[in-house]
């Protein structure tokens, strides 16, 4: 009777155990380290009941396809909260004590809603501009304080700064450069060049309409023939590959720098890159004089994941502690991210000349597409941009009217 009952107390035992324990799902890296580090102290100190597990995302469809899914997932925006929300993986936070309080402390640009619910709350943000080398544009005679504003005057500054001799060591100068080694490893890269092709259409036009049902692209007025026609005129002053980074000193524009890629400014090549010395940040280039540059909007999307009614609770309060003002401020320092929440952006950080651009770039941007099926259609522009730019085997009319019709067949399906 003795041995029975303290094997029912160690079962009981073992249930509260895992009752009281939350999966924090992150990418690996450093978002792994500051929860680590700085978040699951504290929320362990308000929670001691609680024992909080760290894991990594590589293998979150896998886990989701089994049923074996995290608790808080710090994801993306865009596709994956209307993914998850779709096959009913996700809690909504319109349900939760605090929902429009946190909410009227985020700045509206970040929020979306998916099926009439809010599925997601975005923890920080990122987005891309153009950076150049202020030293080349000197040698090539160009004003180094008037970076290109349209396409046709970035193709210019670009030949001229191509026709720059060797460097010391050999190494040719290019005008440009883009990461054509990554076209064939997935849709994510479309993000990169989405940014490019949103210019040449005011920020109008992505890939697909607004329910996701059929693709807008190959529209005449969306211009992605005469953006793939441009980008193929930009690889002449490009290497094939990104062989050498912007931080060779040896490119003289990249429009397609995120802001939490300047942790390679201290490893540039014969010293440290510093903005507003040596390198210039600017919009990306625009179709016409005097139209307004966009580009995407990235970040992390925190994401609940239906378990039981106590650690859906738990799991909110973790979503809370990191929207607090300091800790929020304190990761977006910690992992070179830009604020979402509206008390932060006048902060003395955000103002620098290096982080003020793009603050001040995020009121244009456009997040990636909320549909499943946009990673299949982001594929096909991939292929086709890889044909037309890399290996001239089509044009870009071609290339337009080829991707819709597969486009469509994937939609259909």
């Amino acid at each position: 009777m003795k041995k029975w009952l303290c094997g029912l107390l160690m079962l009981l035992g073992s249930q509260a155990a895992a009752a009281t324990q939350l999966e924090i799902m992150t990418p690996v890296g450093n978002y792994m380290d500051f929860m680590r580090q700085e978040v699951v102290p504290e929320f362990q100190k308000r929670h001691p009941g609680v024992r909080v597990v760290l894991t990594n995302d590589e293998n979150l469809d896998t886990r989701i396809a089994a049923g074996d899914l995290p608790d808080v997932y710090a994801g993306v925006f865009g596709y994956q909260p209307a993914r998850y929300a779709k096959m009913g993986r996700l809690v909504y936070f319109d349900q939760f004590e605090g929902y429009d309080e946190l909410i009227e402390r985020i700045d509206p640009l970040f929020l979306r809603k998916n099926y009439g619910r809010t599925y997601y709350i975005p923890w920080n943000a990122t987005t891309q501009l153009m950076i150049y080398n202020k030293e080349l544009f000197r040698e090539a005679g160009l004003d180094p304080e008037q970076p290109p504003r349209t396409w046709d005057e970035f193709l210019y500054a670009a030949e001229k700064i191509s026709q720059l001799p060797p460097r010391a060591d050999g190494s040719p100068v290019y005008g440009t450069v883009a990461w054509n080694e990554v076209l064939s490893t997935g849709s994510w890269y479309w993000n990169m060049l989405a940014q490019m092709y949103y210019n040449f259409n005011g920020g109008e036009y992505q890939l697909l309409n607004r329910f996701g049902t059929n693709p807008v692209f190959d529209r005449p007025e969306a211009n992605m023939a005469e953006f793939l026609a441009t980008m193929q005129k930009a690889q002449q002053f490009a290497p094939m590959t990104m062989e050498k980074s912007f931080f060779s000193r040896t490119i003289g524009m990249w429009p397609q720098f995120g802001f939490g890629w300047k942790a390679n400014f201290p490893e540039a090549a014969d010293r440290p890159m510093m903005i507003g010395k040596d390198i210039g940040v600017a919009p990306i280039p625009t179709r016409n004089l005097g139209d307004t540059s966009y580009s995407t909007l990235d970040g992390r999307a925190l994401m609940l994941f239906k378990s039981t009614e106590e650690k859906e609770q738990l799991g909110w309060e973790f979503v809370q502690l990191l929207m607090e003002d300091e800790l929020n401020h304190k990761a977006n320092l910690a992992l070179a991210q830009l604020p979402v929440l509206k008390s932060l952006s006048d902060r003395e950080y955000y103002q620098q000349d290096d982080v003020k651009p793009f603050v001040e770039q995020l009121q244009f941007t456009l997040s990636s597409e909320p549909f499943a099926q946009v990673s299949d259609v982001a594929n096909i522009i991939l292929d086709q941009y890889s044909q037309v730019v890399l290996r001239k085997s089509i044009s870009p009319e071609d290339a337009v009217i080829e991707a819709g019709e597969k486009a469509r067949k994937v939609l259909r399906k």
